[in-house]
């Protein structure tokens, strides 16, 4: 660059930078009149603003270069410290906050280079410089969003292995041991008193009866969780292997299936699953509703009994694991858990995913 040039591109950088106050007080307003997290979370709209002002800084020493200048270290270091929110921030919102941004800077770099002979040249550099700026942000926000949902489904995962082991904790390691004691005992009543070794015989062969039906429930459960082409007919074959206890079970899924995502339909049939599991084992309920209305925009789901109820903030109903996997899985899809109990007046599980996001 010629020194011409270089003292102009200085001259309209430093004239720029002191227009940076204005362009970030203008973008703050834009935002707090979006809706969405960044305009509802403070957190967040500090951390956007921070990036406006990095960004401000790529543009401002493009001008004074004449050559495009991204500062991706800076990127990194606002990003890391700030809000631990922004990484669950759906990339859709990065792009709700570029565009909020665009207009401001653009129009403060027209305004001050206004009358300048080589306007046309500073202005494309600049807007190269915003744009690059701005969509190497859009970038790094996504891979940070993969991975927060990579995390999201591995702890899911993770939870799903904790609640297999549970279930065989539970429903096949109690049978077992009663067996493998019962047998312990009837080899050391053998010689000593038959009539006694037959009753703990009998007792172990009803153990392993138990044994073998728990381990064929279990096995029912992992296979319904394969996947499915139809929710109500999956709802109603777990209904049909769980037969527990005397409750009235009413099911009802409405709304066409087609307009809900297979792995939406596979996330709601889970939750719906576990919080029937949890009415079915822990309400001591007579009634039980469980209803699915599935429209093109949303999924609705709520799991409702008239039992005992519980405190929700003991977590004491079934422990809190299995709340806090449901609430993962809706959350993960953009939706939200609500849990309503009483202690004495029942419990409902209620579940909302929008589809806009995943409706192809």
């Amino acid at each position: 660059m010629d020194p011409s040039a270089l003292a102009t591109g200085f001259a309209i950088a430093s004239a720029f930078e002191a227009r940076h106050d204005t362009v970030v007080d203008t973008f703050r307003k834009r935002l707090i009149g979006v809706c969405g997290p960044l305009g509802l979370e403070e957190a967040l709209l500090n951390q956007a603003i921070a990036q406006a002002r990095q960004v401000l800084a790529d543009v401002t020493e493009s001008i004074r270069t004449g050559q495009t200048q991204v500062n991706e270290t800076a990127i990194a270091l606002v990003w890391q410290s700030g809000a631990a929110g922004a990484h669950s921030l759906h990339p859709v919102e990065s792009l709700r906050a570029a565009t909020e941004l665009f207009e401001p800077v653009l129009d403060a770099v027209i305004e001050t280079a206004a009358g300048h002979p080589d306007a046309t040249c500073i202005i494309r550099t600049a807007t190269h410089a915003l744009q690059r700026s701005v969509m190497t942000r859009i970038r790094w926000a996504s891979e940070s969003y993969m991975a927060f949902l990579l995390d999201g489904v591995h702890q899911a995962q993770l939870a799903e292995r904790r609640r297999i082991a549970r279930e065989l904790h539970d429903r096949v390691g109690g049978s077992a041991s009663v067996v493998n004691r019962n047998l312990e005992l009837a080899q050391t009543y053998a010689e000593t008193d038959p009539d006694r070794c037959q009753d703990k015989v009998d007792v172990a062969y009803q153990a392993s009866v138990h044994t073998l039906e728990a381990v064929r429930g279990v096995a029912t459960d992992l296979r319904l969780e394969s996947r499915f082409d139809n929710l109500a007919k999956a709802l109603r074959g777990f209904l049909d292997a769980m037969a527990e206890g005397n409750a009235t079970v009413d099911l009802k899924v409405s709304g066409d299936e087609s307009w809900a995502p297979p792995e939406v339909l596979a996330e709601v049939f889970l939750v719906v699953r576990e919080a029937l599991r949890n009415a079915f084992r822990h309400s001591f309920a007579t009634t039980v509703l469980s209803h699915v209305d599935i429209a093109p925009h949303e999924v609705r789901a709520w799991v409702s009994d008239d039992g005992v109820g519980f405190d929700p903030d003991s977590g004491a109903r079934g422990g809190g694991s299995g709340l806090a996997s449901m609430r993962e899985r809706i959350e993960l899809l953009g939706g939200k858990l609500a849990l309503h109990s009483v202690p004495g007046h029942g419990t409902r599980i209620e579940a909302l995913i929008p589809l806009t996001r995943t409706v192809k």
